[in-house]
């Protein structure tokens, strides 16, 4: 990020021009001004660049659009060389719209750099937003990367070098200290060289993640940066979930690294960033296959025996293989740092070797492959998922992200199993398995929750710390005076978290549920308010905003927000659901089941949807057409208790009960001591 000159500004603004979709964007230079002017819809605005953004391979430019607010324009310059097809102007992001009401529209919060992107391009960044007003007042103390931003504050090692006192201690006076990585070794003609010292791999692979990883990440800010502390009290790390990463782990959205680094033998071993990279420029330290040698011994990984291409060809680079690339922004490709083994076909994920081969031949034992189908069964609530699941996340010879996800994932899993396993993992030395198994949590009684967590709620970590908020908040007016006094100074921290997040939507929906919670209902409608002033069609405010409204016998309002829910979001699952549910309460029954079926129809649609539709249609007399819903739900989602039942019930109330075996032998498998199940398979035995 640099002010715009003739030596930052890469993009051809001798009157250049741009035309697509109705809009005719013109690139000029005026004095020393870097102009952009913009015709759309017979209206034509002027804008000057404040600052450059980026530079390969490509750059985009802020633009200035009131209340402090700098947006990154959605027409960014192709940097790369002429004969690569850049040097040109076009659109990085495939789902543009030129509408002002989409929330891809360049002047919507989603390119908003004060929000989105200033904490990791500029150094000590005060974003100072007003979330009554919605303006920003935004001030930092460098505007690029500096030293700061990853070695702390200076100030002595500043003092030191001008008294010339660094000769003889080049790193003193600097918060954060980073030792040469640790020379990995081989031993004994081992084809794998390993950390002469596990603890002080680790130790100083944590340094650098505290200090790296905050911008190479996919979070949430719960606190104050600073490269001195754990990356847990700093940030929120997002988990492999979808549609962020394929079931196997694979990125697919833009995560920015270290998700994808955790899941690697690399990280297991205390494998740092710097072992790769130079820690200032970011390049990688050697080209080509030379890169993992360091590590892996030539002699065995880098020949035709191993990686079965010739030499020297693109099949023989070892990133091509372990390391695949998405691209991103259009033109920009990001490597996967899991360094997986090419994936089976058994799941969603792509596979490294169909980049070049239809057919991928491979064979044998593939961690990222039994990690993916479990996870893809998890994703789907597979009650018979949860043993093999219960076990992969009790095994710390598995990457602790992954076990996390997994545990997370187990709280739509409601067993004995899933709370002796978060009953577990509460102990776990990892601040991820323990946030995860609190998470998890969501599964017990609201009192039995307290029991459990409470005596976990100093938590070292505060991300750790942050989970325990959420899932006891709903417990304060429950509480006797003394506990609700120490649930309440947890909230005051988590409040404390949520306010880094304040000026983005996904940051006030929390808030209002804390204070939704804690029964500030008025609160609560003030900040989804504040959330929809920034996006104005957030559905997870809308719908929320319809739920207060129906807790407080308001229909006119709820209907008002479901309403505006489902014309901003007719393609959403959750859109839909929740219209069909309003008015299945409004007796409008034959309306609420289109809305309901839609539900099942769209996406991201979930099983309970199917079942409400399945039940909607039974109580309007189409039971067949509800025992169809069901099984294609059972498809979808197979092994879920509801369904099932609901399935074994339509089928005795149509005089179809020979049909049911099926399902019985599934709900026998979930559930084995379920009586009403063993009745049913009694019954029909004695009628065979």
């Amino acid at each position: 990020m640099l002010p715009p000159d003739e030596h930052s500004v890469l993009g051809d603004f001798n009157q250049t021009v741009f035309a697509s979709e109705g809009i005719t964007a013109t690139f000029s230079k005026r004095h020393s001004n870097y102009i952009i002017t913009l015709q759309d819809k017979g209206q034509t605005r002027e804008y000057a660049v404040h600052y450059t953004f980026g530079f390969y391979p490509l750059q985009q430019y802020l633009l200035d659009i009131g209340n402090g607010k700098l947006q990154a324009f959605d027409i960014a310059w192709d940097s790369r060389p002429r004969d690569q097809g850049g040097q040109r102007w076009f659109y990085p992001n495939s789902n543009h719209s030129n509408d002002p009401a989409s929330e891809f529209h360049w002047t919507r919060h989603l390119n908003n750099w004060n929000s989105r992107c200033a904490e990791c391009h500029s150094t000590g960044l005060d974003k100072n937003y007003d979330p009554a007003s919605g303006q920003y007042q935004t001030r930092y103390q460098e505007v690029n990367v500096a030293c700061e931003a990853c070695h702390g504050p200076a100030a002595e090692h500043v003092r030191m070098a001008q008294a010339g006192q660094l000769q003889s201690k080049p790193r003193a006076g600097l918060t954060t200290h980073f030792a040469p990585p640790l020379s990995f070794q081989f031993k004994q003609n081992a084809g794998i060289a390993r950390a002469p010292s596990q603890t002080t791999a680790k130790t100083q692979q944590a340094q650098q993640i505290n200090a790296c990883g905050g911008c190479h990440s996919r979070r949430q800010i719960i606190g104050e940066p600073d490269p001195a502390r754990p990356y847990h009290d700093q940030y929120r790390l997002t988990l492999l979930h979808d549609p962020l990463y394929f079931a196997d782990g694979q990125i697919r959205d833009e995560v920015f690294v270290l998700g994808s680094f955790m899941q690697s033998k690399m990280h297991q071993q205390g494998v740092t960033c710097t072992h790769c990279h130079d820690a200032h420029s970011g390049d990688i330290k050697i080209q080509g296959n030379g890169l993992c040698s360091q590590c892996h011994a030539g002699s065995v990984y880098d020949t035709a025996t191993h990686h079965q291409h010739k030499a020297d060809s693109a099949g023989s680079l070892c990133i091509n293989c372990h390391m695949p690339a998405t691209t991103y922004m259009g033109i920009d490709p990001r490597r996967d740092h899991s360094f997986s083994i090419p994936a089976q076909p058994q799941t969603d994920a792509p596979n490294a070797c169909q980049q070049c081969h239809q057919e991928p031949a491979l064979t044998g034992p593939n961690p990222a492959t039994e990690f993916g189908i479990l996870n893809s069964r998890a994703r789907k609530s597979d009650a018979l998922a949860l043993r093999a699941m219960s076990d992969y996340i009790n095994n710390r010879e598995h990457p602790s992200i992954r076990r996390a996800t997994l545990l997370d994932l187990a709280s739509a899993l409601p067993a004995r199993l899933t709370v002796e396993t978060l009953a577990q993992q509460l102990q776990s030395g990892d601040a991820l398995m323990r946030r995860a198994a609190v998470n998890a949590s969501q599964v017990l009684p609201l009192d039995m929750r307290w029991t459990v967590l409470s005596r976990h709620i100093n938590d070292a970590s505060a991300d750790v710390r942050f989970s325990i908020a959420q899932q006891l908040a709903p417990a304060l007016p429950h509480l006797a005076s003394g506990d609700a006094l120490v649930l309440q100074t947890l909230l005051a921290e988590h409040r404390a978290q949520l306010a880094h997040s304040n000026d983005l939507p996904g940051g006030l929906a929390s808030l209002a549920a804390i204070e939704l919670h804690t029964g500030n209902s008025n609160n609560a409608i003030t900040t989804l308010e504040q959330a929809l002033a920034i996006a104005p069609d957030y559905l997870p405010a809308l719908l929320n905003l319809a739920a207060i409204y129906r807790s407080l016998d308001n229909n006119e309002q709820e209907h008002h927000y479901l309403k505006q829910a489902l014309s901003a979001h007719q393609d959403n699952a959750a859109a839909q659901h929740a219209y069909g549910l309003f008015l299945i309460r409004d007796n409008q029954k034959a309306q609420a089941i289109r809305h309901l079926r839609r539900a099942t129809e769209a996406e991201p649609s979930q099983a309970r949807y199917f079942y409400v539709y399945a039940v909607a249609l039974d109580a309007a007399d189409q039971t067949s057409a509800a025992i169809d819903t069901l099984q294609v739900a059972n498809q979808r989602w197979p092994n879920h208790y509801d369904i099932l039942m609901a399935l074994v019930q339509y089928l005795e109330k149509s005089q179809r009960k020979a049909e049911s075996w099926p399902y019985l032998s599934q709900l026998s498998a979930i559930a084995p001591n379920d009586t009403a199940v063993r009745q049913r398979i009694d019954q029909l035995k004695q009628q065979e």
